[in-house]
């Protein structure tokens, strides 16, 4: 996890970066629904401009925004550890 000061988004809004042919990218969509988190789907592929803005290398990348920045979770097994948390 890391702050970044531009990103600004209300607090507790989720950005999740993904990728057309990414399987883990499919689990991570479907844990956030399971769970009933509302989430905005940015293709890292077709907006490169935010990828770069934000420093995303790997899909799934969800940003969730903090007041100050935003948390970073990479990789589906840290975004379910984000969803069983929210619980």
């Amino acid at each position: 996890m890391q702050a970044d000061p531009n990103f600004k988004q209300n607090d507790g809004e989720i950005l999740l970066f993904t990728t057309k042919t990414c399987p883990n990218c499919k689990m991570a969509k479907m844990m956030l629904d399971k769970a009933g988190i509302k989430y905005t789907v940015i293709d890292a592929e077709d907006q490169k401009d935010l990828t770069q803005k934000y420093g995303v290398k790997k899909a799934p990348t969800m940003l969730v925004a903090n007041g100050q920045g935003y948390d970073r979770y990479e990789n589906a097994s840290f975004i379910k550890k984000f969803v069983e948390n929210a619980k």
